[in-house]
């Protein structure tokens, strides 16, 4: 996938994803039971959390510096450390964040070259995986993982 397309798809999903938050109140959006006991509002501060990652591994590879990468093992802890950590955030803050960190990002993005994003060897500490797939993992596919269950959550709001 070229950086364009990867840009297009990321745009095309985020949109998709703040269309599903459309609408909702401060009071719905920090109600639990979205996914499991988590609130859209949980939900907003994981993806700005996975993105604000990905920000910093940005920044590492800009100064070339390999950055410290999670294994697969330690994804759940992190996970929920932040939402440990984030649960009793301001709903204000929480979306703050969400937007100034994916701002943060796109800026980041694009710095990057075509060869930044699609060589599997361009980066040793990715261990041949190119980059777009890091990108892919903690952006568009991370919006279209939790925006069926925001969706779906609302529906059952509505019928109540």
């Amino acid at each position: 996938m070229t950086k364009s397309e990867l840009l297009a798809v990321m745009q095309k999903e985020r949109a998709a994803f703040e269309a599903a938050l459309t609408g909702l109140t401060p009071e719905q959006m920090t109600m639990p039971g979205v996914m499991g006991e988590w609130s859209v509002k949980d939900i907003l501060g994981h993806i700005a959390m996975w993105e604000s990652r990905l920000v910093t591994i940005l920044y590492s590879m800009e100064r070339g510096v390999a950055p410290k990468m999670l294994r697969s093992s330690e994804v759940d802890k992190v996970n929920a450390e932040s939402h440990a950590e984030q649960r009793d955030r301001p709903l204000d803050r929480v979306l703050a964040d969400f937007h100034a960190v994916h701002a943060q990002l796109l800026k980041r993005f694009d710095t990057l070259k075509e060869r930044d994003l699609s060589d599997p060897m361009r980066f040793k500490w990715l261990e041949g995986e190119p980059l777009e797939k890091l990108v892919a993992s903690d952006t568009f596919e991370h919006y279209a993982e939790h925006r069926p269950a925001i969706e779906a959550w609302r529906q059952r709001l509505n019928q109540r």
